[in-house]
């Protein structure tokens, strides 16, 4: 075994029902809060109210920006600094899923080290300052509440651009799964997925050492107990699902995503799909295509997946889409060229053992429908 290895975290972590009131001394980062949420979830899981009680006893002053998407742009991030700005914030509050959490970090930054709009997609100076991050997920699936990405849409590009940066890490994360009992059962479902694709595309990273492969393979087993669950429509232990998407997030910070991302954008820019139900219908292809080359890999995949074939994926995930009545429109053949173009551009796709050809990705693209 290869013992060498480099880790970075440098997010501080609760868990745990009501850890967002027994921490709060130690989330409170600044004088002034910009407080990040989407359109309803913070508010529909009570978490919003749970932060704004901690801030109000405290007598900590904050504003709340509600303008995120699913799919943040870089419009909404100058909206949400643009806010942060005019009332003096200091630190930010991210409440929501990976969107919010993403677009929250940018934000962070594009407020601290004063970003021209145009340089956005350019790149983050390791030295630019960025105002601390506390971050609450209210999904099980993106883990960055515990990464240094933030995933941003380019419009011009037509697709969704990874904005990153060290000092990006959340300075303090707080899952509390309570939080997670309003979520559309769609969503937990898509989102769970999205935290499996991270844990598998981990593991064939060429970053990927001892340590990282054995908290993919920690994530991969407590999550597909819960997807199969979810699949028979039994109980779902959502602090499971929590806490592997945690996993699998640690697990992204140091490898990095592929393939599966690079080709699940397009699905979602062009396609209107969920970036997590996208990378779902995916996965099985792709562990059928790295099996060819990395089969001692895909074997510890599939076993600690407790799945003896590919297709026992392909099967579970048609089945978690079905039963969520979830529509999926296989691409066209003009749609698989652009899709293809635009996966194989992607840095991404290079950080793997293998990389496809063409026609290799236009078939998992078909695999997946």
């Amino acid at each position: 075994m290869d013992t060498n290895l480099h880790f970075t975290l440098p997010t501080e972590v609760f868990s745990g029902r009501g850890c967002v009131a027994k921490q709060a001394q130690r989330w409170m980062l600044g004088r002034h809060a910009l407080i990040v949420t989407g359109k309803t979830s913070a508010r529909l899981s009570g978490a919003l109210d749970d932060v704004c009680a901690c801030l109000d006893a405290r007598q900590i002053p904050y504003v709340t920006y509600e303008g995120i998407s699913a799919n943040p742009d870089e419009t909404q991030v100058y909206a949400g600094a643009a806010v942060a700005r005019t009332r003096g914030c200091d630190f930010v509050i991210a409440i929501g899923g990976g969107s919010v959490l993403d677009a929250a970090k940018s934000i962070a930054w594009v407020v601290a080290s004063n970003v021209p709009r145009e340089a956005f997609f350019n790149g983050v100076p390791a030295t630019d300052p960025v105002l601390p991050i506390v971050a609450i997920p209210l999904t099980c699936g993106t883990g960055s509440e515990v990464t240094q990405y933030s995933i941003i849409t380019d419009h011009e590009a037509k697709t969704k651009k990874n904005v990153s940066s060290a000092a990006f890490f959340p300075t303090i994360a707080l899952l509390d799964a309570h939080y997670l009992t309003s979520l559309p059962k769609d969503v937990l479902c898509d989102t769970a997925l999205d935290a499996l694709s991270h844990a598998i595309e981990g593991i064939y990273s060429l970053k990927a050492d001892c340590f990282s492969r054995a908290l993919a393979e920690t994530a991969i087993g407590v999550l597909m107990p819960e997807l199969v669950r979810m699949a028979h429509g039994t109980f779902v232990n959502l602090a499971q699902l929590q806490y592997g998407s945690m996993v699998a997030g640690m697990v992204i910070a140091q490898t990095g995503t592929g393939l599966v991302h690079a080709m699940g954008y397009p699905l979602t820019y062009y396609k209107g799909m969920p970036h997590g139900r996208a990378n779902g219908v995916l996965l099985a292809g792709y562990l059928a295509f790295m099996q060819a080359t990395c089969a001692s890999l895909t074997e510890r995949i599939l076993a600690a997946a407790g799945l003896s074939l590919p297709e026992e994926l392909q099967a579970l995930v048609d089945t978690l889409l079905d039963i969520q009545g979830c529509f999926r429109e296989a691409p066209t053949e003009e749609e698989l060229e652009v899709f293809t173009g635009d996966s194989l551009r992607l840095e991404v796709v290079r950080r793997y053992r293998t990389l496809p050809s063409p026609e290799e990705v236009k078939d998992l693209y078909r695999m997946g429908f």
